[in-house]
């Protein structure tokens, strides 16, 4: 788990689907919504119910995003 109770990004950013990436690309600074503290929960494994939680994204995990948008030359 990351210091933001997530579990490691490298093992759900990639597997993520489009709509949720989008949602947290929209704004990396926002709480991460219900649905997607789901989504990235269940791809770890982790079939609990998300709860209301203030959860956001830390500075590492925002930098992972960016360098995972990039592209490449």
């Amino acid at each position: 788990m990351s210091d933001t109770g997530l579990p490691p990004i490298e093992r759900w950013w990639p597997h993520l689907d489009v709509a949720r990436k989008h949602e947290i690309l929209a704004d990396l600074e926002a709480p991460l919504s219900s649905a997607t503290l789901e989504a990235v929960f269940r791809l770890n494994g982790e079939f609990q119910a998300a709860e209301a939680r203030d959860i956001r994204l830390s500075d590492a995990e925002k930098s992972y995003i960016r360098t995972q948008v990039e592209s490449v030359d």
